[in-house]
């Protein structure tokens, strides 16, 4: 495994510091990344999930949320109070997800990267858990909120991060 590369992940926390602020009023903290399978693993309600690609490796990026936060987050995002997630709400994670990799994928692509554009997929479910395809590490960054905490999962192959 190569030296991760910390420069990589960097535009993700801030963009997704950013994007609940902005879009959902809601401020979050950035707790400390760990490489999956170091720390227990979560579980959560709903997830995005973005497939990333450039011209030298390919990945993805997994939005992990509890039901009480995402619907907090849905209910500032779009200024109506939701008590359950339905179809169209789930679809918000996926929006959010959009913005998040937008951002990055600009600060990203300035360092040299050439991230491609990706379509977001959604599911929502009681205990989910994640995995990733591939060998190399999967980095998770953690975030707390008031409405609870909350994780983005970041996997590469022939990648910045292994």
């Amino acid at each position: 495994m190569s030296k991760l590369d910390a420069n990589f992940f960097k535009p993700f926390v801030d963009g997704t510091l950013k994007t609940l602020k902005i879009q959902c009023q809601m401020n979050a903290e950035a707790e400390k990344p760990f490489i999956k399978g170091s720390q227990s693993q979560s579980q959560f309600d709903l997830a995005a999930i973005i497939g990333i690609t450039s011209e030298s490796f390919s990945g993805s990026i997994t939005l992990c949320f509890p039901e009480r936060l995402f619907l907090a987050l849905m209910s500032n995002m779009i200024g109506e109070t939701y008590t359950t997630i339905t179809d169209e709400l789930q679809s918000g994670a996926g929006e959010l997800l959009n913005i998040i990799f937008g951002t990055a994928k600009v600060v990203l692509n300035q360092q040299g990267y050439t991230l491609q554009k990706a379509l977001p997929t959604v599911i929502r479910g009681a205990n989910l858990q994640s995995s990733h395809s591939g060998t190399n590490p999967v980095i998770v960054l953690p975030f707390k909120t008031e409405f609870g905490d909350f994780i983005m999962e970041i996997s590469t192959e022939n990648g910045p991060l292994g």
